[in-house]
């Protein structure tokens, strides 16, 4: 359970990140906060998960034959949850984007 929470979390900051980045006026400091905010997110929970935070990387480690069959779906299941209630937060965040 603690690799879902794990991927959960991972990928809502990095969702969270590009949607608080996504109309910002100076491109290259954008990427380099998603950047970071990927590199932090790797760092924290990538013993845990193997920190995927997309789909379609699970589905990259799942082919390479590093994880599991029985977990593939709870995996993406958990990103797009997390991807979703980033979105949702970035929408009602109140934030004045240009």
């Amino acid at each position: 359970m603690n690799k879902y929470i794990a991927e959960f979390l991972g990928t809502f900051f990095l969702v969270l990140t590009i949607g608080c980045t996504d109309r910002c006026q100076f491109g290259r400091d954008c990427a380099l906060a998603i950047g970071a905010a990927l590199m932090v997110m790797v760092f924290a929970g990538g013993h845990i998960s193997g920190a995927h935070y997309n789909p379609a990387v699970t589905l990259g480690v799942l082919i390479r034959g590093r994880l599991n069959a029985a977990d593939v779906v709870p995996y993406i299941v958990a990103q797009l949850a997390a991807a979703a209630s980033a979105a949702l937060a970035v929408k009602f965040s109140g934030l004045e984007l240009t």
